[in-house]
């Protein structure tokens, strides 16, 4: 039976609204409750602790003995992302906040070399051969992205988990949307730092995206809502930024899922390298044309005077989950993406999650055998109810269910809000100041149980990565002429 104590803080961990004040009481719980005796405990099945325990024995004495050649040799080696099994999501369901000491010891102590190897002249490491030391094991290593499902006005919950990990310095550089989703990759890729905390706390946020259209448009359109509504807030709070452009300016990666309405076309990814000139705006009205809610659009891109024009004029463009709500495999091939964070807000999917902080038993594999066999059954249905029909509404219309039937809506975190069964009256319309602020907090409260593992699993691969950024502005100090190599 639980004490006074431990319901208490339960209580004050429930009712946070700071990770710092929610980690105080996930701590304390952890000491109420003696679960720091598992994490103070290196011995787990669920990874390999005594090579772990081994590499973090010999990568201090290497430092300690100033033996450069031994450690730099061990790291470009050893550095793999799931070394040991460490990114083992089992390890981080028996407590309340972080896992075994000794994980954090090893990342704490890697991420520390890694820095140290950046900044400090090495005699044995000089400046090309340091350079292709940090670039070759990044490109082992691989990077993290942050993948925002669709899910119309619950997709505000997307801020708050990007509040959450952008505080913790833990918000992946590689950012992608589709539909709702879309709408706050935008926001956040085409905003600095510092204008992003005006955004999480809703300052001069324009909430006025939906306006239903009358009976004579709505039947001429063949959609329920105005698209000029949606045009005009995008433009206002994104901007006229192309995918260029956004990323110079923050240096994120943005990347806009959409899918093409005409056969003999695939799903695209839009993005500073696939699509440079298109008007950030314009993808992401074409990724939340959802059919039936808004009509087909065209692309909208800057030529080379920077006018405004037509991207593949004859081409209507929809929704982008309906294809690949979550690119994984093309993040991937683009960016060298192999470790995935997704905010999962979609409305029929949230339905069928399954809680990934639950430990494992009986209740979840049954749970998970079911959802695997109704999404199985789905799709033999829909394809043999589609079966000999080549064209039409209702064939357009079972590929489209399929499509998103057949996709994996997972990562290696998962976020996702707790709703109830009041929550999807409202999935359409425009949200109120306060409503706004409630899914932000939602978002950021269902993310930070996640932040010690999703630090765990990225800050060795943003380390690479911040570490290849300060060298080449050495590179750029020495030589000013120098190209980016």
């Amino acid at each position: 039976m639980r004490s006074r104590k431990t319901v208490d803080t339960h209580k004050q961990m429930d009712q946070a609204t700071d990770y710092a004040s929610w980690r105080a009481q996930a701590a304390e719980l952890d000491e109420l409750e003696h679960l720091d005796e598992w994490k103070n405990n290196p011995n787990s099945k669920f990874y390999q602790y005594k090579l772990i325990q081994q590499r973090l024995i010999n990568l201090k004495n290497w430092r300690k003995t100033h033996d450069w050649p031994e450690l730099i040799f061990s790291l470009r080696e050893g550095l793999h992302r799931n070394l040991g099994n460490l990114a083992n999501p089992e390890l981080y369901k028996h407590t309340h906040v972080g896992t075994k000491a000794l994980i954090d010891d090893y990342i704490t102590e890697v991420t520390s070399l890694l820095n140290y190897l950046c900044d400090n002249e090495i005699a044995e490491l000089p400046y090309t051969q340091k350079l292709m030391f940090f670039r070759h094991t990044g490109q082992s290593f691989g990077r993290s992205a942050l993948m925002l499902s669709g899910g119309a006005n619950i997709g505000m919950f997307h801020i708050g988990v990007i509040k959450a990990l952008h505080e913790q310095q833990l918000l992946p550089r590689v950012v992608s949307g589709s539909s709702a989703g879309a709408v706050v990759a935008a926001l956040v890729g085409t905003k600095k730092d510092g204008e992003l905390d005006a955004l999480f706390r809703g300052d001069d946020v324009d909430l006025d995206l939906w306006r239903r259209l009358g009976a004579r448009d709505m039947l001429r359109q063949k959609s329920l809502m105005d698209i000029r509504q949606l045009e005009t807030y995008l433009r206002k709070n994104v901007g006229e930024y192309t995918f260029e452009e956004a990323f110079k300016r923050t240096k994120r990666i943005i990347n806009i899922t959409v899918s093409p309405v005409a056969k003999n076309q695939h799903a695209r990814l839009l993005n500073y390298l696939t699509t440079p000139h298109l008007l950030v705006w314009s993808a992401v009205l074409a990724s939340c044309s959802v059919p039936g809610l808004f009509p087909p659009v065209k692309l909208m891109t800057k030529d080379r005077l920077g006018h405004e024009r037509p991207y593949m004029a004859s081409i209507r463009w929809v929704d982008g989950a309906l294809q690949s709500d979550l690119p994984a495999k093309r993040l991937g091939e683009l960016y060298n993406v192999n470790h995935h964070i997704v905010s999962q807000t979609n409305p029929h999917v949230l339905p069928f999650m399954t809680d990934q902080s639950r430990k494992e038993g009986w209740t979840r594999f049954l749970t998970d055998l079911v959802k695997s066999e109704m999404q199985y059954r789905s799709k033999q249905m829909l394809l043999l109810a589609s079966y000999g029909i080549e064209t039409g509404i209702v064939k357009g219309l079972l590929e489209g269910v399929v499509g998103l039937v057949d996709q994996q809506y997972y990562g290696d975190v998962t976020i996702h809000p707790h709703m109830a069964a009041t929550d999807y009256l409202h999935v359409l319309g425009n949200l109120s100041p306060d409503e706004y602020q409630q899914w932000v907090l939602a978002g950021e409260r269902a993310t930070w149980p996640k932040i010690a593992m999703i630090r765990d699993q990225t800050i060795i691969g943003q380390t690479l990565e911040d570490c290849i950024i300060r060298l080449k502005k050495q590179r750029s100090r020495r030589h000013p002429d120098a190209a980016d190599a």
